[in-house]
């Protein structure tokens, strides 16, 4: 008898841990959103207001911007520090694919990311500024979805998770 109500309460426990996590990744994604944004803007001042040099703005904000975010910038920074003749779209891009492992962001967001890279580095300090200013703007209308989302699928998760291992449970039984 002990060993079933072990075993029971590890399933249960089991389910509802995984449900739980995936609550997490919705409340991880708005926190993401919201320091992209908030990178992205110290970003656009390091090019735009001190005319620094892009792979040394792009490493500024790596320091300045939180996990996993920061990795998106330290890759592309690496890369373009590195000379390898990478422009910085690729550079950029590479840096996505290193975010995509660590990160809770939908493709809908790293879509809007991988967008900016054709324009990335490739015009003035003006021209600059109005890319991440839309960029910025899109970001928060995503956050603003993500919070939403939040809402439902936090519940739907925890929730769902710990019913499905009592219904496991019952299937069991």
């Amino acid at each position: 008898m002990l060993f079933k109500t072990l075993g029971i309460a590890l399933i249960i426990g089991g389910f509802g841990g995984f449900g739980l996590n995936g609550a997490r990744r919705f409340e991880r994604r708005v926190e993401e959103l919201k320091n992209m944004r908030l990178a992205l803007g110290f970003l656009e001042k390091e090019i735009t207001c001190t005319y620094t040099p892009l792979s040394r703005a792009l490493n500024r904000t790596a320091v300045f911007s939180e996990k996993p975010i920061s990795l998106l910038f330290q890759e592309s920074a690496g890369l373009l520090q590195a000379g390898e003749g990478i422009t910085a779209g690729e550079a950029w891009r590479q840096g996505l694919e290193k975010l995509v492992r660590d990160s809770s962001l939908n493709a809908a967001d790293l879509q809007l990311l991988n967008s900016v890279a054709a324009q990335l580095g490739m015009s003035d300090a003006a021209e600059q500024k109005k890319v991440f200013n839309l960029l910025q703007e899109e970001l928060k209308l995503q956050e603003e979805k993500a919070r939403e989302e939040l809402k439902s699928g936090r519940k739907l998760w925890a929730y769902g998770g710990f019913i499905m291992g009592a219904v496991v449970v019952l299937l069991l039984i």
